[in-house]
């Protein structure tokens, strides 16, 4: 074929989508200023905090092993007991491993549970500030968000507002707990409500439990699908990625219905065809020999952190609710810098202070961010050894 005819041909050739905004997260610029700079990212929530010994130990047997080719699509025997026996343990949830799938990351769970479940025109209700990879799954998929925002200080949403979500399209709730950005942890009660709202519809409720071991002030998580008759309207995913500071490793998991399964397993097959099989061995091993008092230590010690991390940003005049859960703060910028919304303090602080963070879209998205109320919020991460919070905090005073 002639050279013009070839151009002519690609140049003939449908343009990508337009319906769905392929730009970056706001997180990973950040990320990428605050390394040109040689500043301290408290953005993007990849734990700094070192992995445990006995967890790389792990990982490096088995691919001494020669554990390193495709596993079956669900996931290796060893980590589908493991979670079992783990959901029980820890989450009261009760299932067989026909009702598991090993996943790549709970990123690649929540992708899976959309596109076996979400058609073109379904619905999806999220609470709002939200994980800005949930959405984007969604409207990739071609499904629509509906909204229910909480609200300061506590983050509480309105149940009017929420049942306003419902539709006849409405085919997913999801919710995060521990929440990413906002730090809140529902309660049993919430969780029993939102629940029943939504069975009585038909709705499947999905809980991302990715931040389950942090939770502060003595609050223990729950999981919606232990509360007695939600068993069979629940997804539960989750990882190890935060608990052992391996976000690199891309294992995650998810439990559901044995009714909706084999189409979970398909979908997970032909998106990834299995999460990384050495690392499944060693997350299964480290599993059964990692102490409980490991997951206390690690809760204690991010608790501290929380303190350490609250009283930098309180310094810096930021107004903030101190978080129930996982490792974020949201804070608001309008006391300290009324005129400015949050992407143009965060500008300020990486050229003048070297600090990142995540401003407010990423969380609300573009159509939230519409609302005047959205625009002053940041995320900090304190997921960083303490002395490069420290560090931060000298910087941050310097700054303010």
């Amino acid at each position: 074929m002639k050279t013009e005819a070839v151009i002519a041909k690609v140049v003939s050739m449908k343009t990508p989508r337009t319906d769905f905004d392929f730009t970056p997260p706001t997180l990973r610029e950040v990320s990428l200023r605050v390394a040109k700079v040689g500043g301290i990212n408290l953005g993007q929530g990849t734990s700094q905090i070192p992995t445990p010994p006995e967890v790389i130990k792990a990982a490096q047997e088995a691919i001494g092993e020669g554990l390193n080719r495709y596993c079956p699509a669900q996931g290796i025997a060893e980590l589908l007991k493991a979670f079992v026996k783990k959901l029980s343990d820890f989450n009261n949830i009760h299932v067989e491993t026909n009702q598991v799938l090993i996943t790549a990351g709970a990123t690649g769970a929540f992708e899976t549970v959309v596109q076996a479940l979400v058609v073109p025109g379904d619905e999806v209700i999220m609470f709002r500030p939200f994980y800005p990879y949930h959405r984007n799954a969604v409207l990739r998929n071609r499904g629509q968000i509906k909204i229910c925002d909480m609200h300061t200080p506590n983050w509480e949403f309105s149940k009017d507002e929420f049942e306003k979500c419902f539709t006849p399209k409405t085919k997913l709730v999801v919710i995060t707990t521990p929440n990413n950005p906002t730090g809140k942890v529902f309660t049993t009660d919430e969780l029993e409500w939102i629940g029943n709202t939504a069975k009585e519809r038909g709705v499947w409720c999905v809980m991302d439990e990715v931040y389950e071991y942090l939770t502060y002030d003595g609050r223990k998580h729950v999981s919606l699908g232990s509360i007695p008759g939600m068993e069979n309207s629940t997804i539960t995913m989750g990882s190890f990625s935060k608990t052992y500071s391996i976000t690199g490793w891309r294992v995650g998991y998810l439990s559901a219905p044995a009714k909706i399964m084999p189409q979970l397993i398909a979908i997970s097959d032909q998106l990834y065809v299995c999460a990384p099989t050495p690392f499944q061995y060693a997350i299964a091993r480290s599993l059964a020999s990692l102490p409980s008092s490991y997951y206390e230590d690690m809760r204690q010690a991010y608790e501290h952190k929380r303190g350490v991390t609250a009283a930098m940003l309180r310094n810096a005049g930021f107004e903030f609710s101190l978080p129930e859960g996982a490792y974020y703060f949201l804070v608001s910028t309008r006391q300290r810098f009324p005129k400015l919304t949050a992407t143009e303090v965060l500008d300020l602080m990486i050229s003048k202070a070297g600090i990142g963070a995540v401003p407010t879209i990423d969380f609300v998205g573009p159509e939230g961010i519409r609302d005047k109320s959205n625009d002053h919020l940041l995320r900090f991460c304190f997921s960083v050894p303490d002395e490069v919070l420290a560090e931060a905090a000298k910087k941050l005073a310097a700054f303010s």
